[in-house]
């Protein structure tokens, strides 16, 4: 059982959780969106929605492979950043020494080895995408390339998967093989002439959702490396953080996620989106902001309490969407 326990916390939790609730609501929201175009062109006989028991296999399989490519990703920083975890997060269980290293090696494997023959098997384009971002992931944490001593392609890198790869890439994923006879089953990924305009209408959603969480992405960049200034400054790991300073990081996330909250506001202002939507993110804002005022730089605990908060509010966003379809 504390093997088991082990496992889990290498794995990175708040990431795994992260990663499912993407993975979920981006199912959903595909699912909710094709069903409204079917319902809106079905009297004209031009399309028809059928939800069937495969859709549930495709989430299924989707998910475990998402999961697999972060624990590639997430278990790699570790067994590459041991010495740093050592100083900045001893409590992690490889830089504790509750699991070997070979063990740790082990498990990244199969998970690369996991995530690639299940996306692969499910499409081309899903595989492609998942080995881009496993890509992207080895580029941060490994040498020669190891992204994260540089703070702008280290955020660029978090950014880039967190914010389009994820959301856009893996809507289209749904997109295209959820429900049967549709236009997006159809047409394929790399037929946009053909996707109906009904789909920019109703799945207007992903604009906004990808460009919000590329920008709270840059935030997790910056407010993860807080804490970490003592591991990463011994061990010349070029942090915003480390380079600019613990404030200028958090003053510099805070305004860019500040103005992604305003730029959702008014984005669901102008498509009437609903009070409940706007609630939601003038609620979620002004708790951001508070918290952030709350924070004191010079305090470890206060730091890592006001990452946590970040990261419920990451969760939150995703559910949030679905105030788009209360009526």
């Amino acid at each position: 059982m504390q093997k088991i326990l082990s496992l889990w916390r290498f794995s990175r939790p708040h990431t795994i959780i992260g990663s499912s609730i993407s993975v979920f609501c981006l199912f959903a929201f595909s699912a909710l969106t094709i069903k409204t175009i079917g319902a809106h062109t079905a009297a004209n006989g031009v399309i028809s929605y059928v939800f069937t028991v495969s859709d549930i296999y495709l989430f299924a399989a989707t998910l475990i492979a998402a999961l697999a490519c972060n624990v590639f990703i997430t278990g790699l920083n570790q067994i590459t950043d041991i010495e740093i975890d050592r100083i900045n997060k001893p409590h992690l269980p490889l830089a504790s020494g509750e699991i070997s290293s070979a063990e740790a090696k082990k498990w990244v494997v199969l998970a690369l080895v996991t995530a690639l023959t299940i996306s692969f098997y499910l499409s081309n384009f899903f595989g492609v995408l998942i080995a881009l971002i496993c890509f992207l992931g080895w580029s941060y944490s490994a040498p020669p390339i190891r992204f994260k001593r540089y703070h702008i392609w280290a955020a660029s890198a978090i950014a880039l998967v967190r914010g389009p790869l994820v959301n856009v890439g893996i809507a289209l994923h749904f997109l295209t093989q959820v429900g049967h006879n549709t236009y997006f089953s159809n047409v394929g990924v790399g037929n946009f002439l053909s996707i109906p305009l009904e789909f920019f209408e109703v799945g207007v959603w992903m604009v906004p959702l990808t460009l919000f969480i590329s920008a709270f992405s840059l935030g997790i960049a910056w407010f993860k490396d807080l804490p970490d200034t003592a591991g990463d400054a011994e061990h010349e790991v070029g942090t915003l953080a480390v380079k600019k300073g613990r404030a200028l990081a958090l003053r510099l996330g805070v305004s860019v996620v500040g103005l992604a909250y305003v730029f959702l506001i008014f984005w669901g202002w102008h498509y009437y989106w609903g009070i409940p939507f706007l609630a939601y993110h003038l609620i979620a804002l002004g708790i951001f902001a508070y918290w952030a005022y709350r924070t004191n730089l010079d305090a470890t605990l206060s730091l890592k309490r006001f990452y946590k908060l970040y990261w419920v509010l990451f969760f939150l966003e995703y559910f949030s969407f679905f105030l788009i379809w209360i009526p």
